[in-house]
């Protein structure tokens, strides 16, 4: 794959991004959700293992944990060079990503867009976009997607 060359992955989204990481309605009940369940059933779990250890280093760790996976889905892009016409490389990243579990979606202003497999926990937030010009592609998602996209195209 000489002909083809690909950016790092980077961020997509403004700073204050960090502060408040989530990005819908859905995506907060269902953290909130499983947070509750979560630090629940592990408070109680610990309470049963060591009785006189503080709440407070129980649900702290939890909670921080817990905005892990938010903080991994804030947006991100990379780009794909190619020398020849990008749409040759098109066949290459829509079975990449369709083996990673998407399925493709509706287009929208020229973008093909990839949704994951329904699920249960399943956020607007995870969709892929990838837009193509000339001799590049612009791939548009999840920071931790994007970047397991990345070593799937390349190794």
């Amino acid at each position: 794959m000489k002909s083809v060359s690909m950016s790092q992955v980077v961020r997509a989204h403004d700073a204050f991004r960090f502060l408040w990481p989530i990005q819908s309605r859905g995506q907060l009940v269902s953290l909130g959700l499983a947070l509750a369940v979560g630090l629940t059933f592990i408070a109680m779990l610990c309470a049963a293992i060591d009785p006189s250890a503080p709440l407070a280093y129980i649900v702290i760790p939890v909670l921080l944990g817990g905005l892990a996976p938010v903080f991994a889905a804030l947006p991100g892009r990379f780009q794909v060079h190619t020398r020849f016409h990008a749409q040759h490389f098109v066949k290459t990243l829509d079975e990449a990503i369709r083996a990673m579990g998407y399925h493709r979606a509706e287009s929208v202003d020229g973008q093909s867009c990839y949704q994951p497999q329904a699920r249960i926990v399943h956020w607007k937030e995870n969709a892929i976009a990838i837009k193509v010009s000339d001799h590049a592609i612009v791939v548009v998602g999840p920071v931790f997607v994007l970047r397991m996209l990345q070593q799937r195209l390349t190794g």
